[in-house]
């Protein structure tokens, strides 16, 4: 036969390639599941109705320049996220090696070897070296779609892990600002804290001169002196919190707890209304529901690739070369060698294993099709859920504003009386740490509204898309 093996391979190579063109793909095409979805939000009020249009630095709705540094931080220095960035990573590299059986395998393998034949076999003895440079094909036509299936696995593979990425970002994100919040509040309750502190002491001052004058009893002092100690212990348990959050914050920044100090500042953030928008828009919002589908789009396909693996496997090798025992004619055209061929892989008996394969691929296919079902359902139940803890601690907020100024009256009224001598002091002492108790509700309140904010702004997606991929750092 009087054609360059190259040139030979370069044709067989060219029909495999039209071979797989019109080739079938086993197994099932992927469908969307129905969910069923609600019009709207049974918990969604009026304030919280419309579309959301939220950036992906939604924090900056808080308008806060601390926590806007602080998220600023997380997002480029937290580990989580570094850890789910390098799982990124590998399923790209996995979905690269599955897509890489769409192109044929060539390599080459130089040899030199030096053999020498049995005097008892041929005499005389002979030793001689022999030269081999071949170059080496091997190609499976995907005629029954089993690499095909594998890439798409593999591709969705890629694609739940990119949105697993944008979930640990989400609670990274939310995570800074809630613990930023309570932080805050506790900033808060400690300024409350400590006037209502100074406030006490001088009084302590106050009967004490009283009590050596003998014109209070001696239980109004141990009242006055017990009401401090009281006050103290709640501002030092105030304080271990803080401390405690800030090395929170520490390590979501990527820091160490002794490399981040914050200033105290009293909470005066003030809540923003986000919209919820609609259930049926929810789903196409939260990386997590994403990454549930994903999950069942690569189940899926791997039941195609199971069922092909009960067709025959049909494979294209080849190897074109030099081999000789002359060095000077290693690469000389006399030298040439080639040989090229299909083989067919036909499962015969396979003991059960095809079968057991296919059906094991069924069933995972079923318990990704329930965690994708879950995931919409808790979805649409979180979202819910915040919506009612949104309006029910706004009513809250507005009740506790009035009990607030309610007590501080009632608590100057008191003192009045007291200094007067028309009341006793413990009646005093119960208005003030009732007027104590509601302004540290109130705070209370205003941080767990500003948290649940954070909530429902991860609830509806925190500004995802599904278009967002992370991007790995060239290294």
């Amino acid at each position: 036969m009087n054609l360059n093996a190259t040139a030979l391979t370069a044709r067989l190579l060219g029909v495999a390639l039209l071979l797989s063109v019109p080739a079938c793909t086993v197994g099932p095409d992927y469908v969307r599941p129905e969910i069923p979805a609600s019009a709207a939000f049974r918990e969604l009020t009026g304030p919280y109705k419309g579309s959301p249009s939220l950036a992906a630095n939604w924090w900056s709705v808080f308008q806060d320049g601390e926590l806007n540094g602080l998220e600023a931080a997380a997002v480029k220095a937290n580990l989580d996220l570094r850890a789910a960035l390098a799982r990124v990573g590998q399923a790209r590299a996995l979905s690269d090696i599955a897509n890489a059986g769409f192109w044929p395998a060539l390599s080459a393998n130089p040899s030199l070897t030096r053999n020498r034949s049995s005097d008892t076999i041929a005499p005389p003895s002979r030793t001689q070296t022999s030269y081999a440079v071949p170059l080496e094909l091997s190609y499976e036509l995907d005629v029954w779609g089993r690499v095909r299936r594998l890439s798409e696995s593999a591709d969705e593979a890629t694609k739940f892990s990119a949105s697993e990425f944008a979930v640990v970002l989400q609670t990274v994100e939310a995570n800074v600002a809630q613990n930023y919040f309570n932080l805050r509040g506790l900033d808060t309750q400690a300024a409350m804290l400590t006037k209502s502190l100074e406030l006490y002491q001088h009084q302590v001052e106050l009967v004490s001169k009283q009590v050596k004058a003998g014109l209070v009893p001696k239980t109004d002092l141990l009242q006055a002196m017990t009401q401090v100690e009281a006050t103290t212990g709640q501002l030092s348990e105030v304080q271990r919190q803080r401390i405690n959050i800030e090395h929170a914050l520490a390590v979501l920044t990527g820091r160490t707890p002794s490399e981040l100090s914050i200033p105290a500042k009293p909470l005066t953030t003030v809540v923003p209304l986000v919209p919820a928008g609609l259930p049926s828009e929810l789903l196409g919002r939260r990386p997590d529901v994403a990454a549930a589908e994903h999950q069942l789009i690569a189940a899926n396909a791997d039941i195609g690739q199971a069922k092909a693996n009960y067709y025959p496997r049909l494979t294209l090798t080849g190897s074109a070369g030099f081999s000789t025992i002359d060095a000077s004619k290693v690469v000389s055209w006399e030298s040439r060698v080639w040989s090229i061929g299909p083989s067919l892989n036909i499962p015969l008996f396979q003991g059960g294993k095809l079968d057991a394969s296919l059906e094991g691929a069924k069933q995972r296919y079923e318990e990704s099709l329930a965690g994708y079902r879950t995931s919409v359902l808790n979805a649409f139940r979180e979202t819910e859920d915040i919506l009612n803890d949104l309006s029910n601690r706004a009513g809250a907020a507005e009740s506790q504003a009035r009990m607030v100024a309610s007590a501080r009256e009632t608590a100057r009224l008191v003192e009045m009386q007291y200094r007067s001598g028309l009341t006793p002091y413990y009646q005093l002492m119960d208005a003030q740490r009732t007027l104590l108790s509601a302004e540290l509700a109130a705070a209370q309140i205003q941080n767990l509204r500003l948290n649940s904010t954070v909530s429902l702004v991860k609830a509806i997606g925190g500004g995802w898309s599904a278009d967002d991929q992370p991007k790995l750092e060239a290294k």
